[in-house]
């Protein structure tokens, strides 16, 4: 008993720590991009030296080198943390709004409305998830919805799965019961009692799901399908550079942490909330 107990106790600590440099990370990326206007005097996009020169290495005036353009390479991705949160973060609320729906209306109606919801989650998930991706990317027209658009489009399946198991369990609650026989329309009852019983869930499926919408950003980025020039994105800075790895290592390996850091970030939060969240329901 006590060893057991000491073994928990451990765990806990650990995924508090876990937890704890997630959001470190996330605050530091979040605080980036709130702020690079502040951190950078460059424009992200200017020529601030000759590129005839070749990129300058990290040091002096730019403190990560410039770019084979001449382009601060720090500007580049203190704006690229903006257009990564703002993928991520739209396409998080777009898969959340469509799969919390799909997940409280099936879970809730049962029956044929389930069925037919279910149904068309299965039909989703037969698809080849990155094929699908690139194939919308490369026919929508390119802006900075366009990404978002496909990440949340593409994503919202596990939202409604989830919501919908969640849902199964609790709609024949007592309480829930009693608000029926009080008269509480359908909408009432989902969005008042079922839907508070399934939000721990979704933030941790959302906390998750913000990692995979940056690492998806940067692939289609990098395939040059992702957000339209010129804003800055992490994934086309490797792509635009990657022949010159061997001259200038930085320019390839700076945006490649850079992403790195944000999906590991993102994900220590995801995983220490459902230790956290089962801690409390424990």
């Amino acid at each position: 008993m006590a060893e057991a107990a000491l073994r928990g106790l451990g765990s806990r600590r650990r995924s508090r720590r876990l937890f704890a440099a997630g959001m470190i990370l996330v605050g530091g990326l979040g605080l980036v991009a709130a702020a690079a206007p502040w951190l950078t005097s460059y424009d992200p996009d200017a020529i601030v030296v000759a590129h005839y020169a070749g990129p300058l290495p990290p040091g002096g005036a730019h403190p990560l080198g410039t770019d084979t353009l001449g382009r601060d390479v720090w500007a580049r991705l203190a704006y690229g943390a903006r257009t990564s949160l703002f993928v991520g973060g739209l396409a998080m609320a777009l898969s959340l709004g469509i799969g919390v729906t799909v997940g409280l209306v099936g879970g809730y109606f049962g029956g044929a409305v389930d069925t037919a919801l279910m149904w068309l989650v299965d039909l989703v998930l037969t698809m080849p998830t990155l094929l699908l991706l690139i194939v919308l990317a490369a026919v929508l027209p390119p802006s900075l919805l366009t990404i978002p658009l496909v990440i949340g489009v593409v994503g919202w399946t596990t939202f409604a799965r989830t919501v919908r198991g969640e849902v199964l369990s609790l709609r024949e609650r007592d309480y829930l019961l009693a608000a029926r026989a009080l008269g509480a329309s359908h909408g009432r009852i989902m969005l008042r009692h079922l839907l508070p019983g399934v939000l721990p869930g979704v933030v941790v499926l959302a906390a998750l799901g913000m990692s995979g919408a940056i690492g998806i950003d940067a692939g289609l980025s990098y395939l040059g399908l992702g957000v339209p020039l010129p804003t800055p994105s992490w994934g086309r800075m490797v792509s635009e550079v990657q022949t010159y790895f061997a001259v200038a290592p930085w320019l390839v390996v700076l945006p490649g942490v850079a992403v790195s850091l944000a999906v590991i970030g993102f994900n220590l939060v995801g995983y220490g909330l459902i230790d956290l969240l089962g801690e409390r329901r424990g």
